[in-house]
């Protein structure tokens, strides 16, 4: 970890938590930077269900992430954190060649709460934390992941740089060529950034990722969970490029804001001065179930080496759609369907419960 010594406390509404404070020195200054999603990766990281995972969820919660943690394992490495009281349930659920490491961990979404993984150009590793409030102090039960994020770096061998910014890591997404996509909608408001200005959120992304250009799209604030997280609405698929999900049915209730979004985002350009050519992708029109923040968001996936791993949601007319988009956007990989719906439920998807280690050599230059 870095070694600031300072440190400043954070009090939500419910109970302080005393947090590092922002490192002095950005990570950026120092040459790191976010490699994208579908370059090489070292190993994958997840967060196995702990007691508040267990508040919410049902059951089938614990079988769809060691699905995921054995799917992707095919592909990459993948190292579980694990509350110690839930060790050999892991461990009897995950079977042989998934890494666990015991951590105090509150829920699932490792992507939110946990580091954000940087590489300067010799290779050499580091991590952003990012100042996670529990998506603006909308839930309890979040102590340990509000502090887990260097303890995953520490475990990663990664030091950790502390951001200014309070956000989570689903509300970004690069493209390991300076350009960072967010959405107003999270970035912006006021439960996170209070008091802060576009120019210093930009600001502190670029230093603590190593971008140079912020793409702003509106989001959506009706999303009562992350408000409005850009890993539900759209990913790279290589730079200059991405997938944007959209519905075909007048009648949803998101077709014209979906579609406003994705044409902020064919509009904006990226940190070479490029147009981002964006796909659409078709958004499923059945869903297995009608709760409340249901997460039926195919491009809420998780690219790996040679592989995406997809939801699938049941419609099969959508969900061999999606398939084929996909398959066309990434030629080169394996595409995986599974069914997550526990995990959807909880407001969330395959991106939202994974984080990626890159791989120390970086991507060839395109």
């Amino acid at each position: 970890m870095d070694a600031d010594p300072a440190a400043t406390t954070y009090r939500s509404p419910r109970r302080p938590v005393v947090r590092p404070a922002p490192s002095a020195q950005p990570p950026a200054r120092l040459g790191y930077v976010m490699p994208g999603e579908f370059e090489p990766h070292a190993r994958l990281w997840m967060a196995w269900p702990g007691a508040t995972t267990r508040r919410w969820a049902e059951p089938t919660i614990v079988d769809e992430i060691a699905a995921i943690a054995r799917a992707a394992g095919r592909f990459e490495p993948v190292r579980v954190v694990v509350s110690p009281a839930y060790r050999d349930e892991a461990a009897a659920s995950l079977g042989p060649g998934i890494g666990i490491v015991e951590l105090p961990v509150d829920d699932i979404w490792i992507r939110d709460s946990g580091p954000t993984f940087l590489r300067e150009p010799s290779g050499r590793l580091a991590a952003t934390a990012w100042s996670f409030n529990g998506w603006g102090d909308k839930f309890d039960g979040y102590d340990a992941d509000k502090l887990l994020a260097p303890h995953v770096a520490a475990a990663a061998g990664a030091p950790c740089f502390t951001a200014p910014v309070i956000t989570e890591g689903g509300a970004l997404h690069v493209d390991g060529q300076g350009t960072v996509v967010v959405t107003e909608s999270a970035l912006l408001n006021v439960n996170r950034n209070p008091g802060r200005t576009r120019a210093e959120v930009e600001s502190g992304l670029n230093g603590w990722l190593g971008t140079s250009r912020v793409v702003w799209i509106p989001g959506e604030r009706w999303d009562s969970i992350t408000d409005g997280h850009i890993d539900g609405l759209m990913t790279f698929v290589r730079p200059g490029a991405a997938l944007f999900e959209v519905s075909d049915d007048p009648a949803h209730p998101r077709y014209h804001l979906l579609r406003e979004q994705a044409r902020a985002l064919e509009l904006a350009t990226d940190a070479r001065g490029r147009r981002i050519e964006v796909g659409l992708l078709k958004a499923p029109r059945e869903l297995p179930r009608g709760t409340p923040g249901f997460c039926g968001i195919y491009v809420n996936c998780l690219i790996l080496n040679d592989a995406v791993l997809i939801p699938a949601f049941g419609d099969a007319a959508s969900d061999a759609a999606a398939l084929a988009a996909f398959q066309a956007a990434f030629p080169d990989r394996s595409i995986v369907p599974l069914r997550v719906d526990a995990i959807c439920a909880g407001g969330g998807g395959i991106h939202c419960v994974t984080q990626q280690q890159p791989a120390a050599a970086a991507a060839p230059p395109t």
